[in-house]
């Protein structure tokens, strides 16, 4: 058993593709692991800097936090320098942090670091589309047969209100994006054929960032939406850990048969919509297997 060329390995693999440090480091040892060579964690631990144990396990299986100060100690063991150093280390202090605030400042900057990384400037538009939540919100008001492109309108009908250069900007990106277009004929913006997705290079933020906004905005919804134009309800519920996909796939049949409600009526919608659906767990599930 002996220890590898780290700097070498995490040549393929970035972590700028998670949001994780656990994931990424785990993405890593496996590779090692894949390449033939007799490794273990403890080794794992000890070409990392740390002390020749199993700490490495516990962090990867969450059971106790990486620090920061471990962190730098891992990014110069790893050969991480400038903008690899910089996300690696923020995306350490944002798994470790509890507060709502905090969170969110460095959320947000891990999506300003990870923007400089991006090859395309597609990637980077998409990216911004997914940043913020009423660039989607307004992109499905062009679908009404009514809408008003004046910035100042699309500010005071978006809910919760937003700025008029928000609005204006909005306007901009969905432009860039193809994904609005001006109708010469009808003298006014509508949608275009062309549907947004979340590239491999920006899939994992783009998503998280997406559904973290619009869960805000459903609790926000509770008390200051009435409910006569909501509806918001829950269960819980203990099943087997294997009825999970099941239950996945049904959620996603759901989505769907809504959908395609929505469609039949495209032409005469006169309102925008949030629809959430989670599943997650609210217990901690003992899985068999030691490490290896």
């Amino acid at each position: 058993m002996s220890s590898v060329n780290l700097k070498q390995e995490v040549k393929s693999i970035s972590a700028f593709e998670y949001l994780d440090y656990r994931l990424f480091l785990d993405a890593l040892y496996h590779q090692i692991k894949k390449s033939g060579q007799r490794y273990s964690y403890i080794q794992f631990s000890e070409d990392l800097g740390f002390s020749k144990t199993n700490v490495i396990h516990l962090i990867i299986k969450g059971k106790r936090p990486l620090s920061v100060k471990a962190s730098e100690k891992a990014s110069q063991a790893l050969g991480l320098t400038n903008l690899d150093k910089k996300y690696f280390s923020t995306l350490v202090k944002y798994q470790n942090a509890r507060q709502g605030e905090l969170r969110e400042s460095l959320f947000k900057e891990l999506i300003a670091l990870k923007s400089k990384v991006l090859s395309a400037p597609e990637s980077q538009h998409q990216l911004e589309f997914f940043s913020e939540w009423y660039h989607i919100i307004i992109y499905q008001m062009t679908f009404m047969d009514d809408f008003n492109p004046d910035p100042k309108d699309i500010a005071r009908n978006v809910s919760p209100n937003i700025r008029p250069d928000q609005a204006r900007k909005s306007l901009h990106l969905l432009n860039t994006l193809n994904l609005i277009h001006f109708d010469e004929e009808r003298q006014k913006y509508g949608p275009t054929n062309t549907r947004i997705s979340t590239g491999d290079e920006i899939a994992s933020i783009a998503v998280t960032r997406y559904h973290q906004k619009m869960i805000d905005l459903a609790k926000e919804s509770i008390t200051k939406v009435t409910d006569s134009e909501r509806d918001i309800s829950s269960v819980s519920i203990s099943i087997p850990h294997d009825m999970i996909p099941q239950l996945k796939e049904e959620i996603s049949l759901f989505r769907k048969r809504i959908l395609a409600l929505a469609d039949q009526k495209r032409m005469q919608c006169d309102e925008v919509y949030q629809m959430n659906v989670q599943l997650f767990p609210t217990t901690k599930i003992r899985k068999k297997g030691g490490q290896s």
